[in-house]
């Protein structure tokens, strides 16, 4: 039983806090700190630059017309991406939510 889940994960609990954790992980640093941190390439403007996470919004956050979740990322270059989170399998057995 999910008695101690609060009603924000409701019956997603899985898409909503791997939603937050997409969208809090992208937001934590600057992205060319977290392409170092994860030993990828930077991008990079022009001029030398590093591209800029502008927005890291939920889909429902950012008015994307879809049931799924995921996260809306807006680049400082103009580019704009959607980071679906979907389910393949549900968990076999019931599944609590502990905060800690």
């Amino acid at each position: 039983m999910r008695e101690d889940c609060d009603d924000e994960f409701d019956e997603y609990a899985h898409e909503d806090i791997l939603q937050a954790l997409v969208r809090h992980l992208l937001t934590s640093d600057e992205l060319d700190q977290l392409c170092d941190d994860a030993d990828l390439p930077q991008l990079t403007h022009s001029d030398g630059q590093p591209v800029t996470i502008t927005s890291a919004r939920t889909y429902r956050d950012g008015g994307v017309l879809t049931l799924d979740r995921g996260v809306w990322l807006e680049l400082s270059d103009g580019s704009v991406f959607g980071l679906t989170v979907q389910i393949s399998r549900r968990p076999a057995s019931e599944v609590t939510l502990r905060r800690h």
